[in-house]
C-alpha cells in the first residue's frame, strides 16, 4: 500500500507545483504585457506629402520623434489655426531649445536680464505657473538667433505675416481697424469667464487666433501688463511687437527700438 501512495503522491505534488508555475508565469506575462502598454497621446501631425494636418493617436515614447518633425501635441482644431492662408499655432511658443539642440538659457534676475545681448526666456514673473497658459516670454536674441527659435517646419511669425493677418481680419494696424477684436480670447477675469481685464473690447476670437494677454518682461528686467496686453515678436531686424490691448479692438504695432532685452510672446507659422 505505501509503494502504491508514494508514486500517487509525487504526481499530486507535480501537478500542483506545475499548476502554480502556469499560474505564475500567466500573471508575469499580464503584468508585463500591462507595463509595456504606453499612454496614447494626441498629435496633429503634418503630411508634408499632401500639405495637410490631421489629428493621430501616437504612444508617448514617440511625441519627441513627432515634435522634432514639426508636429504639435493636440488636435489640430485645438492647436492649429487657418487665417488668410497662412497655419499660425494657436499657443504661444514655449521651448527651451533652439532648433538645433543647443539651450535656450532661463534668466530670472532683473538685472542679468536687462544687459543681455544673447537669446534667453523667462516665465512671467519668473512662475512657471504662468508658463502654462502663456508660453515663455523670449527676448529679441532668441527670435532672430541662426540657431532658429522655432521648431521644424515653423517660422517666427514675419511682420508681413502679420500685417496680412491684419488685413485679413479687416483691421489696419496704422490707421486702425478690428482685427484684434477678432484675434483675443473671450471672457474677462471680473466676470470669471476668461483672462483679460475688463472691457476686453469687442473680442470675438473669431479667427481661432486666441490672443492671451500674457504681458511682457521690460528692457530693464521687470514684469508688466499681465491681463491688459498680449506682445509678440516679429522676426524683424528693427525688433517690431505687435499688441492687442483690453480696452482696444485693434491690432498695434510698437517699435520696440533700443529693448531688445525685453521679453514678449512668440506666435510661429507654417513654413
Amino acid at each position: 500500500m505505501k509503494k502504491f501512495l508514494l508514486p500517487l503522491l509525487s504526481i499530486l505534488l507535480f501537478t500542483a507545483c506545475q499548476k502554480e508555475i502556469t499560474t505564475t508565469k500567466a500573471r508575469e506575462e499580464i503584468a508585463g504585457s500591462t507595463a509595456n502598454k504606453q499612454t496614447k497621446l494626441t498629435v496633429c501631425h503634418y503630411d508634408v506629402v499632401t500639405g495637410i494636418s490631421k489629428t493621430i493617436q501616437v504612444d508617448q515614447s514617440a511625441l519627441e520623434g513627432h515634435l522634432s518633425h514639426g508636429d504639435v501635441q493636440g488636435d489640430c482644431s485645438a492647436v492649429l489655426t487657418t487665417i488668410c492662408d497662412a497655419v499660425w499655432m494657436v499657443k504661444n511658443l514655449d521651448v527651451t531649445k533652439y532648433r538645433n539642440g543647443d539651450e535656450i538659457p532661463e534668466v530670472t534676475d532683473p538685472a542679468v536680464w536687462a544687459s543681455l545681448t544673447t537669446g534667453a526666456w523667462c516665465y512671467y514673473e519668473n512662475n512657471s505657473a504662468n508658463g502654462i497658459t502663456y508660453g515663455k516670454l523670449y527676448n529679441w536674441y532668441a527670435v532672430m538667433d541662426p540657431r532658429g527659435l522655432a521648431p521644424v517646419g515653423w517660422h517666427v511669425a514675419t511682420g508681413s505675416e502679420w500685417a496680412t493677418l491684419s488685413y485679413c481680419l479687416e483691421g489696419d494696424f496704422v490707421f486702425g481697424g478690428s482685427a484684434g477684436g477678432k484675434m483675443k480670447s473671450v471672457g474677462t477675469i471680473d466676470a470669471g469667464t476668461g483672462l483679460w481685464y475688463v472691457p476686453n473690447t469687442d473680442a470675438t476670437n473669431s479667427s481661432g487666433f486666441t490672443g492671451l494677454p500674457g504681458g511682457l518682461r521690460q528692457y530693464d528686467g521687470l514684469f508688466d501688463a499681465i491681463g491688459t496686453s498680449g506682445f509678440w515678436w516679429s522676426s524683424s531686424e528693427y525688433a517690431f511687437f505687435f499688441v492687442l490691448f483690453h480696452d482696444s479692438d485693434d491690432l498695434n504695432l510698437v517699435n520696440a527700438g533700443n529693448g531688445k532685452q525685453t521679453g514678449a510672446s512668440v506666435r510661429c507659422v507654417r513654413d
